[in-house]
């Protein structure tokens, strides 16, 4: 069985993060969200990986990840390029799956046995959650025990079951494709898709759920799902060095990495070649490779590789690659793009 996971996109509700990069490989605990997903799907036995390329930087996916060696997985490169709908996405891979396989969305977090998709029965099997807000999401009808209907971001409230953005499907699923007509958004719905073989008499598996999964489409997703893998996944492991300093709870310093006269406070992630100088790191915070944090207070945040800060206090912010934040006495908010500077 071969795994999919869909890179494409162009994250424009994480801006202006991704006017860079793709949103997947934003890291959350300390790794790209799609190098998660990657993991989990190794973990379940799978070794044969196909990733869907876009049009936002799509070699850096590449020169990320290579040929999957270094993470256990032999992976295949696919080119979607425009966004046309995750359905034009699934129907790239056609010349490069077998019978059976599994599609990830790279930007979700779905804690899942993913094992369990290698013995589904029908023609299509969806994971369902429950959800406040159905409009943000493609949602399914059950009736009788059975999926009746499928409908992508509906105006009204028709279910509280989202799917979760991962899939198990057959072949039957590109002749469906190939019949469809893009929608209101101008996409290939993969919603449509699955209805459409519901439509022909086809069996869809479905299974709902429970407890925590995000789609990390948002700046308060990322952050959601950087406190949760810290929360579940963070250890006390110190490789690095600790000078005069107080290390509390689980938190993960990388090698090379200096803390000197500084508190930090678990769950927190420190990553390779980053000094944490004068400060207070809180809880909930993941701080990328080869940073630099001087005279600060950070919490609840996510700071990404190459960051300098310097007497600044932070929550509840998004900080991108090699950007640089200065002065500042109270407690700030900031979502900063890659190289950016800000003097407060």
């Amino acid at each position: 069985m071969e795994a999919v996971i869909l890179h494409g996109g162009q994250g424009t509700r994480l801006r202006p993060l991704t006017h860079t990069g793709p949103k997947q490989l934003i890291k959350v605990a300390g790794k790209p969200v799609s190098q998660w997903v990657l993991e989990q799907i190794r973990d379940a036995g799978i070794r044969d990986v196909i990733i869907v390329l876009g049009d936002n930087a799509p070699t850096r996916v590449v020169e990320y990840y290579g040929d999957g060696s270094k993470f256990g997985v032999r992976i295949t490169y696919v080119y979607q390029g425009k966004a046309r709908g995750l359905a034009d996405a699934v129907y790239k891979v056609k010349d490069v799956v077998s019978d059976k396989f599994l599609v990830y969305l790279g930007d979700n977090l779905v804690p899942y046995d993913l094992s369990k998709f290698s013995s589904f029965k029908g023609s299509a099997s969806i994971l369902l959650a429950k959800v406040n807000n159905p409009n943000r999401f493609g949602v399914a009808v059950i009736k009788d025990g059975r999926v009746v209907k499928l409908i992508e971001k509906p105006k009204e409230q028709i279910s509280d079951l989202a799917l979760v953005g991962v899939y198990g499907f057959t072949r039957e699923i590109f002749d469906v494709i190939e019949s469809l007509k893009p929608s209101w958004r101008g996409e290939l719905e993969i919603t449509d898709a699955i209805q459409g073989l519901i439509d022909r008499g086809r069996e869809v598996n479905y299974e709902i759920i429970q407890g925590w999964w995000k789609d990390t489409g948002t700046p308060k997703d990322i952050l959601e799902a950087n406190a949760f893998l810290l929360d579940r996944y963070a250890e006390s492991r110190i490789e690095g060095v600790v000078d005069n300093s107080t290390v509390d709870g689980k938190v993960i310093i990388e090698k090379g990495a200096v803390i000197k006269n500084s508190v930090v406070r678990g769950p927190t992630y420190i990553g390779r070649d980053t000094k944490i100088i004068n400060s207070y790191i809180g809880p909930f915070t993941s701080i990328g490779d080869q940073s630099e944090i001087t005279d600060s207070e950070i919490e609840y945040s996510v700071i990404l590789d190459g960051v300098k800060i310097r007497g600044v206090t932070l929550m509840d912010s998004l900080i991108g690659n090699n950007s640089t934040v200065e002065k500042g006495g109270r407690w700030q908010k900031l979502i900063i793009g890659e190289n950016s500077s800000v003097i407060l």
